[in-house]
């Protein structure tokens, strides 16, 4: 299994849907910060603007997808002035949503939205997370895309047009599947920083390629900068300006993912998981898990299997 496939698998990625609207006239709704969710906005009639803070602002038009990352606040409005915006809970009390519908406003042209997100072990704060744009945007057509990207996007706007059993199961999957590319073509497109750059590169993508696939096993600085075919320092320097962590922190980061991961299945006991993970003890690997996640292992098994 590649490195990114391994990394979204780890996030347990899932699409859920808020609801569609209906607004009417001008408009102008504030979306509250939501945990680290990943939210999205398929215009499905007329057009909005989307605006995060700090941020330029995007315009939506029928048919094109706008996706924001990491939770952030974001205005859904007619037109760029959102100075009069008013917050989501206060539209919902005036308007509670009908069948899944929000509708708001009297008079004039209508904008439908369908609204959702993307939720994730929020636990997991994994780089490649973090070489996500603020505001993703994808329009009708763009020769950038990757042709996946392309007929995902065709797909959810092909099931949207009309009412079909087992629609929004295809239309989440379809959400899914666009992140994943966006992702992924920042492998290709933005070789120049982040994650994305480290794993381009064919030095650092060998050693995250061994870090991935022998996770339990007792490397150091040296054996990895050996894989990478770099001198120690060189690898930690580049290592750390493009992954934003040093090998030995990724190293970690990772084992405790994979923790994470193994903890759900059934069969294992800890001292197996301990192993795989690259601990000799037990005792070790609960006190590195619950430096990393403020829960010892054991409990957040337990936790897991009752929310399941």
């Amino acid at each position: 299994m590649d490195v990114l496939t391994e990394v979204f698998a780890a996030l347990r990625l899932e699409a859920g849907l808020y609801f569609s609207t209906c607004f009417r006239g001008d408009f102008a709704v504030r979306l509250a910060a939501e945990q680290r969710r990943i939210r999205f906005h398929l215009v499905l009639e007329g057009a909005c603007v989307v605006t995060v803070p700090g941020e330029r602002q995007v315009s939506v038009a029928q048919g094109e997808l706008v996706l924001i990352p990491d939770g952030a606040p974001q205005t859904l409005s007619s037109g760029e002035d959102v100075s009069q915006a008013l917050d989501l809970d206060e539209v919902l009390s005036r308007a509670p949503p009908l069948d899944g519908v929000l509708e708001f406003g009297e008079q004039g042209p209508s904008c439908r939205i369908l609204c959702g997100f993307l939720r994730f072990d929020e636990a997991i704060d994994h780089p490649v997370l973090k070489n996500l744009p603020a505001v993703i945007a994808l329009p009708h057509s763009d020769c950038e895309m990757p042709a996946g990207a392309i007929a995902a996007l065709d797909l959810l706007r092909a099931e949207t047009r009309e009412q079909a059993p087992g629609q929004a199961a295809i239309v989440l999957r379809a959400v899914e599947i666009l992140l994943m590319q966006v992702a992924r073509q920042r492998l290709a497109g933005r070789a120049d920083e982040g994650f994305a750059a480290a794993l381009a590169d064919p030095r650092l993508g060998k050693a995250l390629s061994v870090i991935h696939a022998q996770p339990a096993r007792q490397w150091t600085l040296d054996t990895l900068a050996g894989h990478a075919g770099m001198s120690r320092s060189r690898f930690a320097q580049k290592f750390m300006q493009r992954v934003g962590l040093t090998p030995v922190a990724y190293l970690t980061q990772w084992r405790m993912i994979r923790a994470r991961q193994l903890l759900t299945e059934p069969g294992l006991d800890m001292a197996e998981i301990a192993e795989q993970c690259g601990y000799r003890s037990v005792p070790a690997f609960g006190r590195r898990f619950t430096q990393v996640f403020g829960v010892g292992p054991g409990q957040w098994r337990r936790s897991h299997r009752a929310m399941s």
